[in-house]
């Protein structure tokens, strides 16, 4: 592509960047968007820009007055009332209001620098004690969204977009990770295809197998940065295989298997063992 197509291109898709990442572009622009975006970088890299400053501003919190900043304020408001009450008998004008507007003026700048350069200093413990708390919440909700959709998705499969595994590295710019075909080694596995699964504000490769001859296998890949994968429990009971950490379990009659390596994680449904199933996702992340 052209610089000049790749400029006029870019300028097409620039006012649905921010619309695309609010979940507010309509399907079909989505996907016209989607695949400019795998074949652009600089659009890509906005799209995760747009993204992380949505995430830093839900985050971000207004910073609070202490308590006793705000008793000193309303204790030198008090005091010029009390001054300007006491000296209003006077026959000469006294412009008292003066002093009042500078208590207030000074007040003020206290409160601004105090909100500028210690922001996170005047937030209560209690406060980022319990944005930990809504953190891990959300994030086991994720895990648990996930572990749902794969099972939903192992029952009803949905058709592949793709049969050929060369094409999943284009993947990667929606998924967040590497998306690369798991090597079953001496397993006897048929590839059967890929796709793109999306599961609210998150996205997994979702690939499909046929193990032993008739046995359905799915497979998610995904970001287990953004999902991590030990808080599958307890959904999933952890255990300890070849070294490595696994979780493993019965939903909804099929077994469930997820692990993670370097920021990949994995997940999968089966039909099979458990035992079968962990080492299907031992031989996925080698």
């Amino acid at each position: 592509m052209s610089a000049a197509k790749s400029i006029e291109s870019c300028a097409q898709f620039e006012y649905a960047l921010s619309a695309y990442v609010d979940g507010e572009l309509d399907p079909d622009h989505a996907v016209d968007l989607e695949s400019h975006l795998v074949q652009c970088p600089p659009c890509f890299e906005q799209v995760k820009l747009l993204r992380s400053l949505r995430a830093s501003l839900r985050r971000s919190k207004p910073p609070e007055c202490p308590n006793a900043l705000r008793a000193r304020i309303a204790a030198a408001i008090a005091h010029e009332h009390a001054r300007e009450a006491a000296q209003s008998f006077e026959a000469r004008p006294r412009l008292m209001h003066k002093g009042y507007a500078a208590a207030l003026a000074v007040a003020a700048g206290v409160v601004f620098m105090v909100g500028v350069t210690r922001q996170r200093a005047a937030a209560p413990d209690a406060s980022k004690e319990t944005a930990k708390v809504e953190l891990d919440a959300a994030r086991a909700e994720s895990v648990e969204i996930l572990l749902d959709d794969l099972v939903t998705q192992h029952a009803q499969p949905l058709p592949p977009e793709t049969t050929n595994p060369e094409d999943l590295p284009r993947f990667d710019p929606f998924v967040g990770v590497p998306v690369r075909r798991p090597e079953f080694q001496s397993m006897p596995v048929n590839f059967m295809g890929a796709r793109v699964h999306t599961m609210r504000d998150r996205r997994a490769a979702l690939l499909q197998y046929i193990v032993r001859g008739n046995h359905r296998v799915t497979v998610y890949l995904f970001n287990s940065r953004a999902v991590p994968v030990q808080k599958a429990q307890p959904i999933l009971q952890p255990r300890v295989v070849r070294e490595r950490p696994v979780y493993v379990g019965m939903i909804n009659g099929y077994s469930v298997v997820a692990a993670e390596r370097s920021g990949v994680g994995y997940a999968l449904a089966s039909d099979l063992g458990d035992d079968l199933s962990t080492q299907l996702v031992l031989a996925a992340m080698q």
